[in-house]
């Protein structure tokens, strides 16, 4: 203990100025306007009050809120002007990205004025829009026209990529259809050095068979990577290397630094002996970096790690010796400074705590010049502390961790280190004064049997998938460091351990749980068990090529690592079956033989199973004329309670129901036809006697989904409504005696984010 107060007492104002910014920032962005927030803030002041070094960290702590407030008024606070709702604005527009260059066409583009309003490059928001017209569209391009504009609102589900968090990250204010027939488009005079340098790499990089991986490297930009090639690198580990980052800057940053030295001492120069040369190496290579960075045109993992090798030379120079620790909080401070809200980005947390573990090790294992096998085992155990260091982030956002990673790393991290990356530079310049196509094939034949190889790696021993860990664990698994670090006391770091196994044999766990997820219009439910998973229809898809299967469904059963069992298609409209192409191409086919057994395009049979202790049973049906009464109808029960699934019926199945004398009496209903006031009858609802009522239906969709008269007959019997549009993923977690109920945009809600 008197060690950890030891440090607390040195008299470094900065440093403790600078942990009050960043606990300020990080309280504010994720607690701002909760009870966290203010506990930790008067906690904070009674501290200071009795503890003088904690004044300033209360100066700083007010000064990250003040930040927070600041970029959050000048950069993300954007509305729409009311006028009544207009129909129409009047915008302009500079083209910063195209999405999809196929008609329709989908753009990324800045907002530099809408209706009165002008905003400038620096702070303009930006909108995602759908153009219908033929001309090509440019990045770069401006345009002004009359725009059907929203704020920008998706779709919220548990545990899988949240688009609307990301588009706030990214400035994503709006989105909309640009509604003229005909635009007078403005294309630059010529491009930017950026689109220079990038067209460049690609034109030189043409020709190779993995061409991508150079591009990307070179530029970090990964337009030209597949789906399946991105996923492979995640599953292998190596994802990392194609991200412009620490080890990408220190490497031209190393590479500048020994050149300059070498090619000084080749032609020793006079040089005043008052002037230290090894700032003349670190101020070229820092250059060339920001030259490397500038060209990447500052992606935000290239900012950062430059941010933070300019900080540990300043240190570095001007306090004479490293101070490692204290370059990673000024980095730190100026990167939230710059933008509060990285604190959103998981990048952020890999960055800093890999160059964390670096320190660590190095500290303990430095690395020494005349050894080669005292370097090549430091290496090998900052990347083993790497691995161990970062898994418990790597679970939480990636929910598993690559089992080959480890040993792929210790060859990967060489290889492009010392072979593949000099060799791209050298590319780059000798493609300046020469065509060096056949240069290239010397490294690129090589590393494309290389990545031969990566590919046949069998799938099972890429990558294990734990299912979902909850922040809690990670938060614990970490404090267990600085425990062992700062306290004498070693033993207390056993509290969070224990802390990990009682909430692990403690907690009560639900028996069973219900997930009707957000797909818009449509539906798509999840009957989960002992982790095992039964489906129930599979949401819209759109123009053939995307649905809520692909970015819902699959990632949601990944997450949790749930196993299908069977699958029911209530019927064929786009809205309930859009996803069953994506569903059956991922290997799940066999998942709807037991219902369907004619083929998942047939109508489900009648019939009762059990799965893992519960009871589904399909009803029966009389032919009708349309394909929204022939929806298949399933109950799922256990002994306390039961839900029903409607699919689309209207009233006349339901009477058909009513009439069979069908036990439909349920605990939760999907109400029928996403809450259509052609359905749900009075005498439906007496008969199934709902306690809660969920309604699948899109925010403010076109049908205006539940029908307010559907809304007061559920209203009349007591029965708590619940509609996907408004609250997002529902989840009803069932236990013996009483069930729970949560939704995704109630557990997930941001302050600064407006539902």
């Amino acid at each position: 203990m008197d060690r950890f107060f030891s440090h607390l007492k040195q008299p470094f104002t900065s440093v403790w100025m600078s942990l009050g910014f960043v606990i300020g920032v990080v309280i504010t962005v994720f607690y701002y306007q909760t009870l966290e927030f203010t506990v930790i803030t008067i906690s904070i002041l009674i501290v200071s009050t009795y503890f003088k070094p904690f004044l300033t960290v209360l100066l700083g702590f007010i000064c990250g809120i003040c930040c927070v407030a600041a970029h959050f008024i000048l950069f993300y606070s954007f509305e729409l002007p009311e006028q009544h709702k207009k129909y129409a604005y009047s915008v302009g527009v500079v083209v910063e990205e195209v999405i999809s260059a196929t008609p329709p066409q989908y753009i990324k583009a800045k907002i530099t004025h809408l209706e009165d309003s002008e905003y400038s490059h620096f702070r303009a928001p930006y909108a995602l829009l759908s153009i219908n017209f033929a001309q090509p569209i440019k990045s770069g391009d401006t345009f002004n026209a009359q725009v059907r504009l929203n704020n920008y609102r998706t779709i919220k589900n548990f545990t899988v990529f949240d688009n609307q968090l990301y588009a706030f990250t990214q400035k994503i204010a709006f989105k909309g259809t640009v509604l003229n027939k005909q635009l007078n488009i403005k294309s630059p005079q010529k491009n930017n050095t950026v689109s220079a340098y990038r067209a460049y790499v690609k034109k030189q990089v043409n020709n190779a068979e993995i061409k991508w991986l150079y591009y990307t490297l070179l530029t970090g930009d990964k337009s030209l990577m597949t789906f399946e090639q991105k996923r492979l690198m995640q599953s292998l580990g190596l994802s990392h290397l194609l991200a412009i980052s620490g080890l990408h800057i220190s490497l031209v940053f190393g590479f500048c630094y020994f050149v300059t030295r070498f090619c000084l001492k080749l032609v020793k120069p006079e040089l005043n002996q008052g002037i230290n040369v090894s700032i003349v190496y670190s101020a070229v290579g820092f250059v060339v970096a920001f030259i490397y960075v500038y060209l990447s045109d500052f992606i935000i993992s290239a900012t950062r790690a430059l941010i933070m090798l300019g900080c540990y030379l300043l240190l570095y120079y001007l306090a004479k010796q490293s101070l490692r620790w204290r370059s990673i909080l000024y980095a730190l401070v100026i990167i939230l400074a710059v933008n509060p809200f990285s604190v959103l980005n998981p990048g952020l947390y890999f960055s800093f705590l890999a160059v964390c573990i670096i320190f660590m090790v190095l500290k303990q294992f430095p690395l020494r010049g005349h050894s080669l096998l005292a370097n090549m085992r430091t290496l090998f155990i900052i990347q083993l502390g790497l691995f161990i260091g970062l898994l418990p982030l790597s679970l939480y956002f990636f929910n598993g961790v690559s089992l080959v990673g480890l040993v792929l790393n210790l060859v990967a991290i060489p290889i492009l280190s010392f072979v593949l990356m000099p060799a791209l530079f050298l590319s780059v310049l000798l493609g300046l004064l020469t065509d060096w196509h056949a240069f290239i094939v010397l490294y690129d034949f090589p590393l494309t049997n290389l990545y031969q190889m990566l590919q046949a790696i069998p799938q099972q021993i890429r990558w294990l998938n734990v299912g979902q860990v909850s922040i809690t664990t990670v938060v614990l698994l970490y404090s267990v460091v600085p425990l062992l670090y700062f306290i004498e006391l070693r033993l207390l770091a056993c509290i969070p351990i224990l802390t990990l196994l009682f909430n692990y044999y403690f907690t009560q766990t639900s028996l069973w749980q219900l997930n009707v997820f957000d797909v818009g219009h449509g539906l798509m439910v999840l009957i989960e068990k002992d982790k095992h998973a039964f489906i129930y229809d599979f949401g819209p898809s759109y123009f053939n090529r995307f649905s809520r299967v692909t970015s819902v469904l699959l990632p949601y059963i990944n997450a949790h690592n749930l196993t299908v069992t069977n699958s029911i298609v209530s019927h064929q409209d786009n809205d309930h079956a859009g996803g069953v192409a994506h569903f059956k191409k991922a290997g799940y086919a066999w998942s709807f033989d037991y219902f369907h057994p004619s083929g998942v395009y047939k109508d489900c049979i009648a019939t009762k199973i059990d799965f893992q202790g519960l009871s589904i049973q399909t009803f029966s049906k009389d032919e009708f004329n349309n394909r929204n009464d022939n929806s298949c109808v399933v109950k799922v029960s256990s002994a306390n309670h039961s839900v029903l699934l409607t699919g689309d019926i209207s009233k006349a199945r339901e009477s058909k129901l009513i009439n069979k004398e069908d036990d439909l009496q349920s605990t939760v209903l999907l109400s029928p036809h996403h809450g259509s006031d052609s359905s749900s009858s009075v005498e439906f609802i007496e008969a199934v006697n709902p306690t809660l009522v969920i309604h699948s239906s899109a925010y403010q969709g076109q049908w205006q989904f539940p029908s307010k008269a559907v809304v007061k007959r559920y209203n009349k019997i007591n029965a708590k409504q619940y509609s996907t549009g408004d609250v997002g993923q529902i989840r009803v977690d069932f236990y013996a005696k009483h069930l729970e109920l949560s939704t995704a945009r109630g557990a997930e809600s941001y302050w600064f984010i407006k539902d």
